[in-house]
């Protein structure tokens, strides 16, 4: 944060790479920050993802000028019929409209629930009057969209109420206006493998590769188990817990059913305590694939939640491209046999990365598990090195 209206930045919100050009839409707070509602939608820009300026928009008057990069903000709901917290930008698919070429969708405190609005180049924006006084749908405060492609729908993954406290639960929409709940409760939710002390505060979801990868913030913090939701009882539940948040990961095949790594170990390692990423992390909507790497843009606090005031800024976790998960050998050699998968051609393509001395060989069997004649393991070439995409071949 380094301008008088954003004494406080946080990473929720969206990140896309444009023609070249990489543009950041993020949540951020000033001096009149008095809860997480109070929160104004800015918009920055970059040529290389790290080194960032913040345009002059001349769209949002704060403090007597308009010289700033404010798109939205809960102090001047007027100037675009809303207010935004939890914001996700998406680029409208194929849109009818040309207003309509972006939607922001977010919680808006004021209305009490999810609201829309559409712009032409992603910084004018113009709320749904409609949205007003009907919800997209019933849901708490935090809320994430996304587009699936594979679908061809507007999905969102918002937070709502289990046992175990905060969860997540699912809705979808062909248009953005029109929601669809599979189930209205929890989908995703702590279970009895967490600590006492786990609830789900949220969980960004993009698409990747034919399945869904979430991105669940775990809140550490105990909750009451009967009895009616209160404020107070939620408070003194969370008394006694750690009171950090962690971001762990989680996929899909069909946004119901959901699996999570073993271990439950963090995705994103949060700071060391007094670092300024080691009370709380929260990320982005999705990550960008920049070359060989995959880029997560995260939201750290030094603070816990709940403190009076914490300090926030953004940061920048990289990982190898596909690099979600690995098997990796010992001093002797490991081996597996993959599910079966139907070959057009005989192409294995393999991401992987050899010590000094390893390397990487592979066969190619029928059904019944036998080696196709050719494709051993003897006739292979083997891999020495590191890539992402490597193509094996075979000595025939």
């Amino acid at each position: 944060s380094d301008k008088p209206w954003e004494s406080m930045s946080c990473g929720w919100g969206t990140l896309r790479i444009e023609e070249g050009r990489w543009r950041l839409w993020y949540e951020a707070w000033d001096d009149q920050y008095k809860d997480d509602f109070d929160g104004r939608l800015c918009y920055a820009e970059s040529t290389d993802g790290r080194h960032w300026n913040k345009p002059d928009l001349g769209i949002i008057e704060t403090n007597g000028s308009k010289a700033n990069n404010l798109c939205v903000s809960a102090f001047q709901p007027e100037q675009t019929g809303g207010e935004c917290h939890n914001p996700s930008v998406l680029r409208c698919p194929k849109p009818a409209d040309p207003q309509k070429r972006y939607a922001l969708f977010g919680f808006d405190n004021k209305a009490g629930h999810a609201r829309v609005a559409f712009s032409p180049d992603g910084l004018h924006w113009k709320y749904v009057p409609e949205t007003e006084k009907k919800a997209l749908f019933t849901s708490s405060d935090v809320v994430n969209f996304f587009y699936d492609p594979y679908q061809k729908r507007y999905t969102v993954t918002w937070k709502t109420r289990s046992r175990r406290g905060r969860a997540v639960g699912v809705a979808w929409s062909q248009d953005g206006l029109g929601w669809t709940k599979p189930y209205d409760g929890p989908l995703f939710s702590a279970d009895d493998l967490d600590p006492d002390a786990t609830q789900i505060y949220g969980m960004p979801v993009f698409p990747y590769q034919g399945l869904y990868i979430g991105l669940p913030w775990i809140y550490c913090a105990r909750y009451f188990k009967s009895g009616d939701y209160s404020v107070n009882k939620l408070h003194e539940a969370q008394e006694d817990s750690p009171r950090t948040m962690e971001v762990q990961l989680a996929w899909s095949w069909d946004l119901i059913n959901w699996t999570r790594a073993a271990g439950r170990q963090q995705f994103i390692p949060r700071g060391a305590q007094g670092q300024w990423d080691g009370g709380m992390i929260v990320t982005a909507r999705a990550p960008v694939i920049v070359g060989d790497k995959l880029y997560f843009y995260y939201g750290g606090c030094d603070g816990l939640h709940d403190d009076p005031r914490v300090k926030a800024a953004i940061g920048l976790a990289t990982l190898r491209l596909d690099g979600f998960c690995s098997l990796r050998a010992g001093d002797t050699e490991g081996w597996f046999i993959s599910r079966r998968d139907p070959f057009r051609r005989p192409v294995v393509t393999i991401n992987a990365r050899t010590g000094a001395d390893g390397f990487v060989l592979a066969e190619i069997l029928d059904r019944r598990n036998r080696v196709l004649p050719g494709f051993s393991k003897d006739d292979c070439v083997p891999f020495r090195g590191d890539s992402v995409r490597h193509e094996l071949r075979w000595k025939t």
